[in-house]
């Protein structure tokens, strides 16, 4: 039963199924296979742009670590001479996380434990903002190397009525929608998790839909166990490549092994961070070009991105549909002319008037604008504008050696004309495999191969992809690749290993795959009811923060 018609008996969809993402939230009812509504999630995080800006000069960033570090030893140091258990934090600056590894770290361990800084201090702010410009140096630079850093916090962090607050009115917003559609009234909601969020958020959430009179409990389950009731696979690696994370949980027998849970800062975000840093960067490097605005090769081809031209159109879906093949696509499209024999020279002369108009077609949209008017235009552009870009134009190669597409897009935004070339298209998505300090995705396959023991081996045998960033044209090869790399490097598995992993292929859209797969587990009522009486006696918090009843039943 894949799709709800109003005149549908209630009794056919006891439960709501809701997955709150931190992009999108789906919302549908346990045994459809595809969500009733889908809602951008309102902002549940804050972002450091300033790591992103400079994340390639890594000295300036250095630098920036060790300004906070000694910052925090003072304030460290103040308040426990004057004995202050509680510090003011001023929830509308930006914070700046780091942790380290190396647990024997005595000072970072400090910064760990105590988290806070005085935002209050004018000095402070006023130094960090312009720690560039005083050139300050850094002390140890090994101890950088030990550092992961956090571009992002959570935008109530440990505030129960701010969060309280924000679900209550979100969770309005979405279930009314949905009355209006179905006019269904179930009194129960399955709630798919990520359970490594903060707990106080978790909870939150839970209380919101709980103390709601129109619905009588909750249950949940986590967001990267459902996606197993799709292959019906009980030991597998899940690979959850999200939004802000990327993360991966190894499943054994059924078992979630969560001692061996590894994540790293990657994903969708970053990659429309990257996409707009990258259009604003050709228009920039071009515009000092002036005259030389462009150097294309014969072969280089102008798209028109989002006009209701169908031919352009089907250039960009045959360009984007097999990204293995992009080495034939191009060779096919060079030599498209050569099978007509008997009209050689009158194709090369076609062929050369094309490229000529491309080269003009070009250069006309790239001065079009005002170099400021367009970077205005760029930077304006929300995160929903460039989604649509990442979804429609870019892909990722398989290898070094793969030869990128050679086509240009020309896409319409708010009547400007914006040129995203072969470069930016493919580039872009190269920060899920190229980005620094360890948060790529060879660091998360190697981190969770150092951390299993031999017999634990075979759980690799079976890896299934699930998020919105899995559904980047070219990204199943590409990872498949990385995981090559990592067996090579490590001497754990036994020979010719790589032969037996198997990538999990479902119907479903990965993004998908998670919700999908609570609305198949919701069916089964194998999960625990959560009620006002599981509030006031705690077990709800508990279980929510050990993680309880999430083992994979069949």
């Amino acid at each position: 039963m894949d799709t709800y018609k109003k005149n549908d008996n209630e009794n056919d969809y006891k439960y709501y199924v809701l997955q709150i993402g931190r992009k999108y939230t789906y919302v549908g009812l346990c045994g459809l296979h595809k969500p009733i509504s889908v809602f951008v999630t309102p902002n549940i995080f804050v972002y450091n742009e300033k790591f992103h800006n400079f994340v390639e000069d890594t000295y300036k960033v250095n630098e920036m670590m060790d300004y906070i570090n000694r910052k925090r030893e003072e304030q460290y140091q103040n308040e426990k001479s004057e004995k202050m258990l509680d510090v003011s934090k001023d929830q509308s600056k930006e914070d700046i996380k780091i942790v380290t590894d190396n647990q024997t770290d005595e000072c970072l361990d400090k910064y760990q434990s105590s988290d806070n800084l005085d935002y209050n201090n004018e000095e402070f702010v006023c130094d960090t903002n312009n720690i560039y410009e005083n050139k300050k140096f850094c002390d140890n630079e090994k101890k950088h190397n030990k550092m992961r850093i956090y571009h992002y916090e959570y935008k109530y962090n440990q505030d129960l009525y701010l969060w309280r607050t924000y679900f209550d009115e979100y969770i309005f917003h979405i279930f009314h929608n949905i009355f209006i559609k179905t006019n269904n009234k179930s009194k129960k909601v399955i709630l798919v998790l990520n359970m490594f969020i903060p707990t106080i958020i978790k909870y939150a959430l839970c209380i919101s839909l709980i103390e709601n009179p129109e619905y009588a409990c909750i249950s949940y389950i986590n967001d990267l166990i459902s996606p197993l009731y799709l292959c019906n696979y009980k030991t597998c690696v899940v690979i959850d490549l999200g939004y802000i994370n990327c993360r991966i949980l190894p499943i054994m027998d059924g078992v979630p092994l969560y001692h061996h849970y590894t994540y790293v800062n990657n994903g969708g975000f970053y990659i429309n961070q990257e996409i707009k840093k990258l259009l604003k960067e050709q228009y920039m490097s071009r515009y000092k070009k002036r005259e030389n605005i462009i150097s294309i090769n014969g072969d280089m081809k102008l798209c028109l991105g989002n006009y209701d031209n169908s031919k352009y159109d089907d250039n960009i879906n045959d360009d984007n549909k097999n990204d293995d093949n992009k080495n034939d696509d191009n060779k096919n499209d060079d030599n498209k002319n050569d099978d007509n024999k008997n009209d050689d020279n009158k194709n090369d002369d076609n062929k050369n008037d094309d490229n000529n108009n491309d080269n003009n077609n070009m250069n006309y949209y790239l001065n079009l604008y005002p170099l400021e008017e367009i970077i205005n235009v760029i930077n304006n552009m929300t995160d929903d504008d460039i989604e649509i870009i990442k979804i429609k134009y870019c892909y990722i190669k398989k290898d070094s050696e793969n030869i990128p597409c050679n086509k240009y897009v020309l896409y319409k935004y708010n009547n400007y004309d914006i040129i995203i070339d072969p470069y930016t298209r493919y580039k872009a998505c190269e920060i899920l495999f190229e980005k620094e300090y360890d948060q790529n995705m060879y660091s998360l396959f190697s981190s969770i191969v150092q951390k299993i023991n031999i017999f634990e081996t075979y759980i690799f045998s079976n890896i299934l992809l699930v998020g919105g960033c899995s559904n980047i044209k070219g990204i199943l090869s590409r990872v498949a690749q990385i995981f090559s790399q990592v067996l090579r490097n490590e001497k754990k598995f036994p020979p010719k290993f790589q032969d037996n992993v198997h990538f999990l292929l479902s119907n479903i859209s990965p993004n998908l795959r998670q919700f999908v797969g609570a609305s198949i587990c919701s069916s089964m009522d194998n999960l625990p009811d959560y009620t006002a009486e599981e509030i006031l006696n705690n077990v709800l918090y508990d279980h929510l923060n050990e993680d309880i009843y999430m083992t994979f039943k069949t």
